[in-house]
């Protein structure tokens, strides 16, 4: 007869963090270097929302009311927007061709959490206004 003995062994590491709030506050986070400002624009203007970011750490993105327009130069659903992205200087700006009063809404520039980096956001609206040809015509709006 042959007796086999097994043994288990489970082996657990713990790591404990080094650095205190106050050290992880020293450290340098990402942060705006411009903020989106509000914006009033007539139909058809071209309009910039611009964004930039210094030690650039999370991903960057747009939303519209909310909805989130994505990271790409391309923004599906929207052939008149684009994102003017330079990942090395930190410029994100959200272009908006002949804009249009279904444009007109709180936008947001979105960087995302990353090692050590807190989520930042900063928020400006814009304003579509009707064009000052049809208000010279004498058409007059409600």
């Amino acid at each position: 007869m042959c007796n086999i003995s097994f043994t288990i062994a489970v082996f657990s590491c713990i790591v404990i963090p080094q650095c205190s709030s106050r050290v992880l506050g020293e450290l340098q986070q990402q942060a705006f270097r411009i903020t989106p400002n509000d914006v009033e624009a007539h139909q058809g203007d071209e309009v910039v929302l611009r964004c930039e970011i210094e030690r650039l750490a999370g991903r960057v993105q747009w939303t519209k009311d909310g909805y989130a327009l994505g990271f790409s130069n391309e923004i599906l659903g929207y052939p008149r927007f684009s994102l003017n992205q330079n990942h090395s200087t930190g410029v994100f700006n959200l272009r908006i061709t002949n804009a249009s009063v279904e444009d007109a809404a709180s936008y947001q520039c979105q960087v995302g959490p990353a090692k050590h980096n807190q989520p930042i956001r900063a928020g400006a609206k814009l304003t579509v206004l009707g064009s000052l040809k049809a208000h010279r015509s004498g058409h007059h709006w409600n």
